[in-house]
């Protein structure tokens, strides 16, 4: 089969695509928003290319390409593939200078922008990125997140003392907190360059767990617009972090078609694969653990408990599988009793139902929550089918049962990243269902101590003003309109008392 007639068996879908040559060297890396149209293009006539490409078709033997959801993970996927096998013909891309990076400026106060030119001025740099839409849209969620300053004044503790400066538009429509004017410290400041550090370096999970502990709080607090803000945060960086994982993680569901056979088959080529094959190796299973299970338990000072179990399938997430559990049988914090409980309810319904079981069950928590999961599989008698471990958070160890000494895995190994990954995912799926119920819980504890208002009340109330916040705000003629005139005059006094016994415990 000709080179040409390979290429016509490319599909019309974004992705990647890689040139080889006779040694089945990798020499061109590219990308493309639709496979076949772009790689065709290489075949035109010689006096239709320019130098450069015409050396580089004389050496195409084959070619290989990846297929990927959007054009821009196939940008970022480019990106990637060619920092790492640095391809003979992708000379533009070596050129650090044609591409741009993030600067985060040595001064006080530092300012973040998008340069081309890499300087060792002492400011820090991330990049170069092959994307510059990638790199517009990381400052773009920047100035979402935020609030840093965009002027180039020399913000000098002389300055801002002496007032010389004053606030811009920018303070006006609240993306700068005037550090200029004093109205900001260096140290909060610096908080958030710290925080916008940890963005840029890949370092996004703490980020996100720190976003939703803050949610959380609030919300237990009954302050939902705060609460919505911190929600709002987390979801720009998880999905930023989501995206990430493209050029970071390796876990995507991908498909890699070869054309060098005549069959071509699909077959993945992430680390998934080899995760679960190195997974399989130090955990000594018979089998590879193609289908894992992790469960998490989630209380807040005992209430409102839950579980969650995620499902992955190949070492990559099968989110249609995922399932929640509210505890039934345990009364209290008792994450060892729940997790026996929702362990059992989870396997004795796949084996009522016939369904296939996971070869691995990873338990997030120490030896009571791996122990006593492990009681529910032996009451179940299913222990030869599938193995149970442990994931303890401390050192990242690897707990089995029956096994005084816990095992260690390589920091760096695909396997612990996909255990990892799955306790992660766990955590997080369980924490928002949480999150969940007990918000629904107080909102309706704090409207329900009202005298007169029932569950219709309740329900009709929050569905015209969203939140206990904004009935607090409203006046009463405007609540009157939803529950009548009497009901309302005691609603905003009973929830402007309870505003004003607020405010003053956080004085």
């Amino acid at each position: 089969m000709t080179i040409r007639e390979k290429i016509a068996q490319l599909p019309h879908q974004p992705g990647v695509y890689r040139f080889f040559d006779e040694t089945g060297t990798i020499i061109y890396v590219g990308k493309a928003k639709d496979l076949v149209k772009r790689v065709s293009q290489y075949m035109r006539p010689a006096d239709q290319l320019d130098r450069k490409t015409n050396a580089l078709v004389a050496h195409i033997a084959d070619v290989q390409y990846t297929v990927v959801e959007t054009e821009e993970d196939a940008l970022l996927l480019e990106n990637n593939l060619i920092k790492q096998l640095q391809p003979h013909y992708n000379i533009l891309l070596k050129d650090d200078k044609t591409y741009p990076w993030i600067c985060v400026s040595d001064e006080p106060f530092p300012r973040i922008f998008l340069t081309r030119r890499y300087r060792r001025d002492g400011s820090r740099y991330y990049g170069p990125y092959a994307s510059v839409q990638h790199a517009h849209r990381l400052l773009d969620m920047i100035a979402n997140i935020w609030k840093i300053r965009t002027c180039r004044f020399a913000l000098t503790p002389e300055a801002i003392s002496e007032g010389r400066i004053r606030p811009c538009l920018e303070s006006q429509i609240h993306r700068c907190a005037a550090p200029c004017a004093g109205r900001q410290s260096k140290e909060e400041y610096d908080r958030q360059i710290a925080e916008i550090h940890s963005l840029l370096s890949g370092r996004v999970r703490n980020l996100i767990s720190d976003a939703r502990s803050r949610m959380e709080e609030a919300a237990a607090d009954l302050r939902f617009e705060e609460a919505a803000a911190w929600q709002s945060r987390m979801r720009f960086l998880e999905k930023h972090h989501e995206r990430e994982k493209v050029v970071g993680h390796g876990l995507l569901d991908m498909e890699t078609y070869s054309l060098l056979k005549e069959k071509h088959l699909p077959r993945q080529v992430t680390n998934a694969r080899k995760g679960v094959e190195q997974l399989q190796k130090d955990l000594g299973m018979a089998v590879p653990p193609d289908h894992i299970e992790c469960f998490d338990n989630s209380n807040i000072q005992g209430t409102d408990p839950v579980a969650s179990c995620v499902v992955f399938k190949g070492g990559v997430p099968s989110r249609k599988d995922y399932r929640h559990f509210n505890i039934k049988t345990v009364i209290g914090a008792d994450d060892f009793a729940s997790m026996k409980e929702v362990v059992n309810r989870r396997y004795s319904r796949l084996l009522a139902e016939n369904q296939p079981l996971p070869q691995l069950v990873v338990i997030d928590g120490g030896k009571g929550q791996l122990h006593n999961a492990y009681d529910a599989l032996c009451e179940l008698g299913v222990t030869d089918r599938i193995k149970v471990v442990g994931l303890a958070k401390r050192m990242e160890e690897v707990l089995v049962p029956g096994d005084p000494h816990p095992l260690f895995l390589d920091k760096n190994s695909a396997s612990l990243r996909i255990l990892m990954h799955i306790r992660d995912e766990a955590h997080r799926f369980g924490i928002t269902h949480h999150r969940n119920k007990r918000s629904k819980r107080q909102v309706a504890s704090e409207l329900r101590t009202i005298r007169g208002v029932g569950e219709k009340s309740e329900t009709a109330l929050l569905k015209h003003f969203k939140s206990v916040a904004r009935i607090r705000k409203a006046s009463e003629a405007e609540i009157a309109e939803v529950v009548g005139p009497a009901l309302a005059s005691r609603i905003l006094m009973v929830l402007q008392a309870s505003g004003a016994d607020k405010n003053q415990s956080n004085e």
